[in-house]
């Protein structure tokens, strides 16, 4: 699969794309599975991240439950369709796997605007059971994802002020102001979303009784600097053995490469604590 030349134009000017996913059901249909043979009763004291509700981190303050790179969210992630289609993006026919990750985004829970980094790359995103205003779906401003983010970040900090809310704090219990340009992107549980990780975007809140469970991973041009993890060291034989060629070379398994300075504390905390496996 690949993009079309307008989807192409769409992604360059807006900063996302929205396709249908191109992965068979069943797979999704595991991935839900899996969650409920995982998913607890909620446990916010271990959530220092605010990305878990029902699924557990398995550290406490990690990023990480059991599911992120387990097999049935890995058969998503490294399916050969979407491979190829950010190998086309990139323009790279070495990519590798950064992370994925699941977040839930809890009732009565919501994000304030940010750019998540300045770094240019690619993010999907998946909403199993869709993404509504109702129950937080993202919020962006199309085509904030070229030139600098501190217009977008002053002209939010205006309308704080305006409105009496000088001080937010992420998980916010009322939605983050609105902007003028903002457009909410209520997704379909088939639809795939692309997103530049530059776009500018926050939530609406969960005003729903139920966590509002997103996937999403990324993966990086060969020359990028940024790995996160030496995979071998984290997914157990089990599961690796399970994997295609292909989808063990998107992990460059065993292949010589630093782990981003950014990630060496949580690496040093979390290396042999952190795994995933076949979840059965």
């Amino acid at each position: 699969m690949r993009f079309t030349a307008d989807q192409l134009t769409e992604y360059n000017e807006h900063g996302y794309v929205i396709i249908d996913y191109p992965f068979p059901q069943s797979l999704t249909d595991a991935c839900l599975e899996a969650v409920e043979k995982v998913a607890e009763e909620p446990m916010p004291e271990d959530d220092g991240k605010m990305n878990h509700h029902r699924l557990r981190p398995q550290m406490p303050n990690s990023y990480w439950s059991k599911l992120d790179h387990s097999l049935p969210f890995l058969q998503i992630e490294l399916h050969t369709e979407i491979v190829e289609l950010i190998r086309q993006l990139e323009n790279d026919t070495d990519i590798y796997f950064r992370n994925g990750g699941i977040n839930e985004l809890a009732p009565n829970r919501s994000f304030l605007w940010h750019r998540d980094t300045d770094w240019e790359y690619i993010e999907l995103m998946h909403y199993f059971s869709g993404s509504t205003k109702e129950n937080g779906c993202l919020r962006v401003i199309p085509g904030s994802h070229i030139g600098p983010s501190e217009p977008f970040i002053k002209q939010t900090e205006n309308l704080r002020q305006q409105h009496g809310h000088q001080n937010p704090k992420t998980g916010q219990s009322i939605p983050d102001v609105e902007l003028p340009d903002e457009i909410s992107l209520e997704l379909e549980p088939h639809q795939l979303l692309i997103r530049s990780a530059r776009i500018f975007h926050s939530t609406w809140v969960n005003k729903t009784n139920q966590s509002r469970l997103m996937h999403h991973w990324l993966f990086r041009k060969s020359d990028a600097a940024n790995h996160r993890f030496h995979f071998e060291d984290c997914l157990t034989p089990e599961l690796i053995a399970q994997l295609t060629p292909e989808q063990r070379q998107a992990l460059w398994l065993n292949r010589e490469f630093d782990i981003d300075p950014k990630y060496a504390k949580e690496q040093e905390n979390e290396n042999g604590k952190v795994f995933w496996s076949v979840i059965e």
